[in-house]
């Protein structure tokens, strides 16, 4: 089996970039020439600010991105290498950001109290990158790696860096838990070895398996989503970026069927709110086949 190509190279202050959140914002945030190091500064106090019913988010990852053991600071400089070593493509990283920014009548300024997690719009637009051929995240090698676990690839110091990098984001798109692939994982990784956009792949296995649902109500709790009207703005902005993104037809309406639903006290506002546990949710998430 051949060695992962080098993704992340480990240098001071790189350890950022194991958040796909973070290495999107920056991407965003320098398209927009907006100041790298603010973005950054404010996404760190806001994610040091969540309430209880968000940081499973950053539990779940590790705090991988968001923390250094080395205590280092980060090192925005490394943003092109990455772009370029991941594939991203800038304007479609943009497009997707802006998508969900104006779902909430945000501003670009605002990209930094996004979650840590990335929402759909993003996932899509990562999974074509990261599975192209001019991109060093080697998906489906990945995938195979995690799915058959060997020993010792070349010098073990660089293979556990170079997977470790790559388990983060597949985690933040459900396609492993912890290390091994996820059903959607395996769907996913077999519809790209066969020839399928990975992006096209992603979304409408996603369908199939009853997951793309509850992908979006983790992603709709993280940004606090708390009214059916938040929601039918969040969806519809989700399905804008979509049809221009992607060939095949997402219907989106089977997500009001994740959500329960009760008046409030404000005249013509329903409060909508996952109708399980953010726990429960996770674990059909993380199902192996």
């Amino acid at each position: 089996m051949s060695m992962l190509k080098t993704l992340h190279r480990s240098r001071r202050g790189s350890w950022i970039y194991q958040s796909p959140r973070i290495t999107l914002i920056l991407t965003y945030a320098k398209a927009k020439g907006l100041d790298l190091g603010q973005v950054l500064k404010r996404h760190l106090d806001v994610v040091s600010r969540l309430g209880e019913h968000q940081r499973w988010i950053l539990d779940r990852l590790g705090w991988l991105g968001y923390r250094s053991r080395r205590g280092g600071s980060p090192n925005i400089s490394e943003l092109d290498y990455y772009q370029r070593a991941l594939g991203l493509n800038t304007g479609d990283v943009v497009k997707a950001v802006d998508a969900v920014l104006r779902a909430f009548n945000s501003r670009p300024n605002d990209v930094s109290a996004l979650p840590p997690i990335p929402t759909l719009p993003e996932k899509l637009v990562i999974m074509r990158a990261i599975a192209g051929v001019e991109s060093n995240f080697s998906l489906l090698e990945t995938m195979k790696i995690l799915l058959t676990r060997p020993k010792n690839i070349g010098d073990p110091d660089t293979f556990r860096r170079e997977l470790r990098f790559r388990r983060t984001w597949l985690y933040s798109l459900h396609l492993i838990d912890a290390e091994r692939p996820t059903c959607l994982g395996y769907a996913v990784a077999f519809s790209v070895e066969t020839g399928e956009d990975a992006a096209e792949a992603y979304v409408m296995r996603a369908g199939e398996l009853g997951l793309l649902k509850w992908i979006i109500t983790l992603e709709a709790a993280a940004l606090d989503v708390g009214t059916k009207n938040e929601l039918d703005n969040l969806l519809s902005a989700y399905g804008v970026f979509m049809r221009d993104y992607l060939k095949v037809k997402v219907d989106l309406s089977e997500v009001y069927s994740a959500f329960q639903y009760m008046a409030s006290d404000v005249g013509g506002i329903t409060m909508a709110t996952p109708a399980l546990p953010i726990e429960e949710v996770l674990r059909r998430l993380r199902m192996s086949a």
